[in-house]
């Protein structure tokens, strides 16, 4: 199927590419999350006649990040978690324990879809890096400081 992207998306394309993708991939997730149009010579003149105010809207969104990095970047979190006395973690640090670190700490609004944890949950003590991914082109590097809860 051949879509429109509205917005920049990674591996694909970017703000009014056309790109042919399979069926489903645009019916199922670009289409419903407003990522992108069907291809048709109606949508084709609509898109052209809104470029402005959808490139617009990518620059808020970009400027938006930017700033939620400048807060965020190298910054060290503390996350408090039960251990046993070898340091093993009675249960783990997920990526929704460091969302509500840095929402409390930083005031920074993140989701927890921003949040990289490419080896899965953190399960001991120590200092770990993350990947904070704001947006394709604005990524943060934390500090997540994991102590023993008293």
């Amino acid at each position: 199927m051949k879509i429109i992207l509205l917005e920049r998306v990674a591996n694909l394309g970017s703000l009014g590419d056309i790109v042919s993708v399979k069926n489903g991939y645009a019916r199922n997730f670009l289409i419903p999350q407003g990522k992108a149009k069907r291809a048709t010579e109606a949508n084709l003149q609509e898109f052209e006649v809104r470029r402005a105010e959808y490139e617009r809207n990518q620059a808020d969104i970009l400027a938006n990040a930017q700033a939620r990095h400048s807060k965020i970047d190298g910054v060290v979190f503390t996350v408090p978690a039960k251990a046993g006395v070898d340091g093993k973690l009675f249960g783990s640090v997920t990526s929704m324990d460091i969302v509500d670190a840095i929402t409390k700490s930083a005031g920074v609004d993140v989701k927890r879809s921003e949040v990289a944890l490419p080896h899965g949950p953190l399960k001991t003590i120590g200092e770990f890096e993350v990947d904070v991914i704001l947006h394709h082109d604005v990524h943060s590097k934390v500090k997540i400081s994991v102590v023993s809860e008293a």
